[in-house]
């Protein structure tokens, strides 16, 4: 979605002035670590929501950060007694997670983060979700905003937030009317609805959020996506933070599978790791067989026409044409390297028969878009 209709969305229909007696108590949950560029902005739009002061508590995570992070958030904790600091010395955000749940007080619990700001409304418009629309988790759209300036940053964004680089639905929401989907970012839920699912599962340094919501929806949850509530994430658009991030992403698919009772992932989470091993396996065997050198030609030709395609529609919408160019690339290296890394995850089990054995299990892999 332009972040222009973004923004006009978040602004119209805003939250009717709140009564105090009938919002439910309210723990807002912040894991981080090395954040102190974004953290102050972050609690800055989170204490101006405009959710009632004396309803809610804000609870940051810090996992033992090297830089001012903790001096930031106790100068907070300091001016607003509902702001707390609690440490994660495990780091990862899974424990993060686990100790916030622990420590909330609030009927509901939002889990934000912290290089991300919060349109005006966002956490009302979740809160209210819940009762409005009977789901059991809600949040609200990614607003994706670069961090560097130029084309490669703006190609980057767009990539992540199109369809064929894999974009979850809430990176590209349309229109304003709240909507039943099976993944959100940032859970909102009741907090009794998180107790009754469980810990996050701390093995899993990535991915802890998908694998957790197909346990939530293995319970019978309901998701809804507010899309008037709007989050400005910050994302690096370097390419080389984009491609680690990628194959990160990619090994961590395989690896959250071969550490969770449940299959965390979804058909197009897999679609890279097929088209590497597809090319890699064409490109071994075309030499000494033709139908293979056909194969792996018609797979090649059919990317190519798909890519242009998507870096069309990219330039169109953004009205820029040198993103017809430099989109395809990107849109290879995200792919590639997803693909890679979800190679190498299944390389790091192949070798532990326990992980192995139940990746292979019998088990139903989540159907979220």
């Amino acid at each position: 979605m332009d972040p222009g209709v973004i923004e006009e969305i978040a602004k119209a229909d805003p939250p009717s002035s709140p009564d105090v007696h009938n919002l439910p108590s309210l723990s807002v949950l912040i894991p981080c670590r090395n954040e102190a560029q974004f953290i102050g902005a972050c609690l800055d739009s989170v204490i101006s929501n405009g959710y009632p002061h004396d309803r809610m508590e804000i609870l940051v995570v810090d996992g033992m950060s090297e830089d001012a992070t903790r001096e930031v958030v106790r100068t907070y904790a300091d001016t607003y007694p509902f702001v707390r600091l609690l440490e994660n010395p495990r780091r990862i955000t899974p424990c993060a997670l686990n100790i916030g749940i622990a420590g909330a007080r609030g009927d509901v619990v939002i889990r934000l983060d912290a290089h991300a700001t919060y349109q005006p409304g966002y956490i009302e418009r979740c809160v209210d979700a819940l009762d409005r629309y009977g789901a059991d988790g809600s949040g609200g759209i990614w607003n994706v905003v670069p961090r560097n300036d130029g084309i490669v940053s703006r190609a980057v964004i767009a990539v992540m937030t199109h369809r064929f680089g894999g974009a979850a639905q809430y990176r590209r929401a349309a229109g304003d009317e709240p909507q039943p989907v099976d993944l959100v970012p940032f859970f909102c839920c009741r907090r009794a609805t998180l107790l009754r699912a469980g810990e996050f599962n701390e093995q899993l340094v990535r991915h802890q959020d998908f694998e957790y919501t197909v346990r939530l929806r293995r319970m019978g949850a309901r998701f809804v996506l507010v899309p008037r509530a709007v989050c400005n994430y910050y994302a690096r658009t370097d390419l080389r933070s984009f491609f680690v991030h990628s194959f990160r992403d990619g090994m961590w698919v395989i690896l959250a599978a071969a550490r969770s009772k449940v299959l965390p992932f979804s058909p197009r989470h897999l679609t890279p790791l097929v088209f590497v091993a597809a090319l890699v396996a064409g490109s071994i065997a075309a030499p000494f067989s033709s139908l293979a050198a056909d194969a792996l030609a018609a797979v090649a030709i059919a990317y190519v026409v798909a890519t242009a395609g998507a870096a069309a529609q990219i330039a169109l919408r953004e009205r820029t044409a040198g993103l017809f160019l430099v989109a395809p690339p990107v849109f290879a290296g995200r792919h590639l390297m997803f693909g890679l890394g979800s190679l190498v995850g299944l390389i790091r089990i192949a070798g532990t028969p326990q992980l192995w054995r139940r990746l292979l299990g019998n088990r139903r892999p989540c159907t979220a878009s």
